[in-house]
């Protein structure tokens, strides 16, 4: 039996992926992927001296987010309107939640962040009240520091690669490709730094993770804003218990 959702949802997504498939042939869209990364090595390996030289926390946010805004979303809302396609609707930003499937999003986000807290729990050897109140002055600071990034990276990856990936592939296998671009797009940036290290390659695999699980939420409720969220979330443990 079809649901109300799936009845309301499906014609849209099967309009989506038609006009798709016209507005952005697949050859291109690897061109755009290929430019893209070309762009943000440049900026993770050398631009970043920029960052390095603020010394303002409040204006490094600034500048980094001002930054990955210019290169991962305007091209990607330029693009979509050279090909017709409505942006908002296309990156799902404009799409209903589909209310069925937060639920279980919500409950897949929360298992996960838990797990984190554990697992530093376990490696640090705090209790899990101390993890959580040791900085808990500063969770208003932290939020606002974590609030942005995410948006750009989930409007880049899921938002606009994995739907495109999805017109042309299976779900599961345009997830996996998007976050394997995800993990590769951290890469430049976390090697150059501390090379193939132990800590780098668990970061990495995490990341990897993370992104499936958010292209997977994005799926579920059809909207990427929950993506964002969770999203937002997993940064926010991050910093708090990592510092």
């Amino acid at each position: 039996m079809i649901s109300q959702d799936q009845t309301q949802t499906a014609p849209a997504a099967n309009n989506l992926k038609t006009a798709g498939a016209r507005g952005l042939p697949l050859n291109v869209f690897w061109i755009y992927v290929v430019a893209f990364f070309a762009v943000w090595s440049v900026r993770a390996l050398i631009v970043i001296r920029i960052d390095d030289s603020i010394q303002s926390p409040l204006g490094k946010n600034v500048f980094s987010n001002t930054v990955k805004f210019v290169i991962w979303v305007l091209p990607v809302f330029v693009t979509l309107a050279i090909c017709r396609l409505r942006p908002f609707d296309y990156l799902k930003l404009s799409t209903p939640v589909n209310k069925r499937g937060l639920l279980p999003a919500m409950v897949v986000i929360t298992v996960w962040l838990s797990l984190a807290i554990i697992g530093e729990s376990i490696i640090s050897g705090k209790s899990i009240g101390a993890i959580l109140s040791q900085r808990s002055a500063d969770w208003l600071s932290i939020l606002a520091g974590v609030a942005v990034s995410p948006i750009w990276e989930e409007i880049l990856f899921r938002g606009f690669f994995l739907n495109r990936l999805n017109e042309s592939l299976s779900f599961w296998v345009a997830n996996v490709i998007s976050a394997l671009l995800f993990v590769a797009v951290h890469m430049p940036y976390w090697v150059s730094r501390n090379g193939f290290s132990p800590g780098v390659t668990k970061n990495l695999v995490n990341v990897f993770l993370l992104g499936c699980v958010f292209g997977w939420i994005m799926k579920q409720t059809n909207s990427l804003w929950p993506a964002i969220g969770a999203h937002i979330a997993n940064n926010f443990v991050s910093v708090l218990i990592h510092g």
